[in-house]
């Protein structure tokens, strides 16, 4: 495969992965090729190498001469991959706290006043909280240093966005439920100073699956 080809195809597959995990693509839609190739401006054969690295990535499905559609969403699938998710981070969070430095440490204090100081705004900007919430969270378990770890946990970051989306829409105005929220995360930056292994990993377990019942409660609408 060429430079060029490859590089369309990277800059689409990020494009449309971006667009399915931000709604722009609702679960089921039908993605037209001919309509894609235009908003992308792409051609075809780079199109469909992205499209099928979306399909391995589970967000787009391909149905026999009906072409592609974006995967469906549901409460088992929302279930199965916060549990993951919620297992892997505390692997990882358990990792770093037994490897992490001093560096490590001064990281997770950055991100959390970062953090805690946007929470405390008047206007809150939820892509903005989103940035300085993924930041937190990442500076808590970079110390883990296993790339292997690190690559399940985004993937599975990724394919739980969509879920996310519904719960941060309900909730990042919430002033109440953010205050928890961000309770929450004072309380995993001290745990993980301390080097409380086993109390950081229970808090941080019960952290990712908050969302979930509010999320069951959006899609049974």
């Amino acid at each position: 495969m060429d430079t060029s080809r490859q590089n369309t195809a990277s800059q689409i597959l990020d494009k449309l992965t971006n667009d399915i995990l931000q709604g722009v693509y609702l679960p089921n839609d039908k993605l037209q090729i001919k309509t894609l190739k235009d908003r992308y401006n792409v051609g075809t054969s780079p199109l469909r190498e992205a499209l099928s690295q979306l399909i391995a990535k589970d967000l787009v499905v391909s149905e026999n001469q009906r072409g592609f559609y974006v995967s469906d969403i549901s409460i088992d699938d929302l279930t199965d991959i916060y549990q993951a998710r919620a297992k892997i981070e505390g692997l990882c969070l358990e990792m770093a706290i037994q490897q992490g430095d001093d560096f490590w440490e001064s990281n997770i204090i950055a991100a959390s006043h970062r953090l805690a100081k946007y929470t405390k705004s008047e206007n809150i900007d939820m892509d903005e909280w989103q940035n300085r919430h993924f930041s937190f969270h990442e500076a808590l378990v970079s110390g883990c240093n296993s790339p292997r770890l690190f690559q399940i946990r985004q993937s599975l970051y990724e394919k739980s966005t969509r879920y996310r989306n519904l719960w941060l829409k309900e909730n990042v105005t919430n002033s109440e439920t953010l205050q928890i929220n961000q309770n929450e995360h004072v309380a995993l930056m001290v745990l993980a100073l301390e080097r409380d292994t086993k109390a950081a990993q229970k808090l941080i377990e019960a952290h990712i699956m908050t969302p979930v019942e509010i999320i069951k409660k959006s899609l049974s609408y």
